[in-house]
């Protein structure tokens, strides 16, 4: 082996993605019509876009984000989904971020005043309204809008918990990557609730991020009605 070589790093060649070869959930094509390269280590080892970066890359990645202080507005912070029945899309939760900043509290600190629940919970009606939000396009300056329903609820009921935990520190960065997934003419409900009864004036801040896409069409072949395979959603060799 020659030396002078054996101390050089491996330089493997970028390669892109092709979902020939790599997982279909991750490699992103057919999102925007082009395959996207992939970054390659010394090692030759190959990492692949978080579906959150690479749905945001096509524009159906959307976020939402409030406040409230309590007690003065409550001691909830409910965010309300709804899919609208008629649409063809579905939504794929991916993020629940938190912090509860507490300024002053009644009497004497007992310790747990930032605690925070968060709940993620079926329902099958929206009560008492407080606002109807417009979702945020994460990739900056798309054309795309949402085809969800966001508000904002002053009352909650929950009929099925999806999700349900306790963050003692108060703050909180929630990963669902996609696998809490509300389909057309459902509604679902993202709840952070501060638990301590003594706080006199604290803020609670959150975002909550998600991304949309199609339901699978159907598509006439010979006459009959057929439903697309994930071969079908493949591209041709040679074509992206």
């Amino acid at each position: 082996m020659d030396q002078a070589n054996s101390s050089q790093p491996y330089q493997p060649h970028t390669r892109f993605l092709s979902c020939k070869t790599d997982c279909i959930l991750s490699c992103g094509e057919r999102i925007n019509g082009r395959t996207h390269p992939l970054q390659v280590d010394t090692e030759g080892a190959v990492s692949v876009l978080r579906n959150a970066a690479t749905y945001a890359q096509a524009g159906w990645y959307f976020s939402v984000a409030d406040f409230f202080v309590a007690p003065n507005d409550g001691s909830f912070l409910a965010f309300a989904f709804e899919n609208p029945a008629e649409n063809n899309k579905l939504l794929y939760l991916d993020k629940v971020a938190a912090g509860l900043f507490v300024n002053q509290v009644t009497g004497t600190r007992i310790g747990n005043e930032e605690a925070l629940q968060l709940t993620i919970a079926e329902t099958s009606r929206f009560e008492l309204i407080r606002e109807t939000f417009t979702p945020q396009n994460n990739r900056v300056g798309s054309p795309n809008t949402s085809t969800m329903i966001v508000r904002r609820l002053g009352a909650i009921s929950f009929e099925g918990d999806l999700f349900m935990a306790i963050y003692p520190t108060g703050h909180l960065n929630q990963e669902f990557e996609g696998q809490i997934i509300l389909p057309p003419g459902k509604l679902l409900l993202v709840v952070l609730e501060t638990l301590a009864d003594n706080l006199n004036n604290a803020l609670l801040a959150a975002t909550v991020t998600w991304w949309e896409r199609p339901l699978i069409e159907k598509k006439k072949k010979t006459g009959t009605t057929e439903q697309n395979s994930v071969e079908d959603l493949v591209p041709e060799k040679g074509k992206h």
